[in-house]
């Protein structure tokens, strides 16, 4: 999550847009303004999702804000009870718990104690499988010429729906064709991305290529400047493979994954992610330049990954 300070949520006391990193009065930031609206907008279309209401009581909880992240947990409270969720009844319960103050929690934790009693017995956890198998079997794939070039032709695909949207011209599909070839033979790690060379070569069009992509997938504009990658996440995989397949699993959130991608279109790349990590994953477009800066932020954390 990203940093925050100790002043509930007031519009009127949001900081100027600047830099990351709380403000000195030690309000709440622009990141985080940034990550609370991105989760409040989700919840707009999807009342119910259960990350977007996890990640904001989190945040407000973070920012001081107890009534709002309360607000939140009680929503998710009235999800898992009327679903019966067995498996997330302990750990709701273990955190309204510590909302006292709030006269409901009591209510809630009653309400919730048949759930938890009777949660469903541990099975082997597949993320510790995945620690272990997932890096190698990832490296495996940047390292077989059949796998780079189904890579490609993904990026390829996305290339010409944007050519036929008139979000690249001939000229620049072309450019782009050529790149994609070029760098699926590099022997550096570099993000074989189609929205990433909209950034490089400086094309026009790239808010409008990320808001069709956006739009075709179903998957949120997430600003991903707005968070601080845990190693935890992104460790799962290997830097190498996060920066050439334009991945970047950036938050454990309740054991699922959230992951920020460069194709939101490339659906076998989904899949082969919660292949690899053993774990359910939330996926979210990234703006190249975000995701850049995230990378930076990763290399800063850990050690560069041998190379494939």
């Amino acid at each position: 999550m990203p940093t925050t300070g100790s002043t509930p949520r007031d519009p009127a006391n949001r900081p100027p847009e600047g830099g990351p990193g709380p403000t000195p009065s030690g309000q709440p930031d622009a990141q985080f303004w940034a990550t609370v609206d991105f989760f409040e907008q989700i919840l707009q279309t999807m009342p119910e999702d259960r990350v977007s209401l996890e990640v904001l009581s989190q945040a407000y909880e973070q920012s001081g804000d107890r009534q709002r992240a309360f607000a939140y947990l009680q929503r998710l409270a009235a999800i898992v009870l009327r679903d019966s969720d067995r498996d997330a009844a302990p750990g709701l319960q273990a955190r309204l718990r510590t909302y006292a103050e709030q006269a409901e929690s009591a209510a809630l934790c009653e309400r919730l104690a048949p759930l938890a009693a009777v949660a469903a017995p541990a099975a082997p956890a597949p993320a510790a499988t995945a620690a272990a198998e997932g890096p190698s079997a990832a490296e495996r794939r940047l390292a077989d010429p059949a796998e780079r070039r189904a890579l490609v032709a993904q990026e390829l695909d996305f290339a010409w729906l944007l050519h036929e949207q008139k979000l690249l011209s001939e000229e620049q599909y072309a450019t782009v064709v050529s790149d994609l070839t070029d760098l699926s033979g590099a022997s550096e790690p570099v993000p074989v991305s189609v929205l990433h060379l909209f950034q490089d070569r400086h094309f026009p069009n790239l808010d409008g290529a990320l808001a069709l992509a956006a739009e075709k997938s179903g998957l949120p504009l997430l600003p991903l400047s707005s968070f601080d990658p845990q190693p935890a996440a992104f460790g799962l995989l290997p830097q190498d493979y996060l920066v050439i397949k334009g991945v970047l699993p950036f938050e454990i959130m309740s054991q699922d994954l959230l992951v920020a991608v460069l194709n939101p279109m490339n659906e076998t790349l989904r899949r082969e992610i919660e292949a690899l990590t053993g774990r359910r994953c939330h996926f979210y477009l990234a703006n190249p330049a975000d995701f850049d800066q995230a990378l930076e932020k990763i290399r800063k954390q850990a050690p560069a990954a041998k190379p494939a």
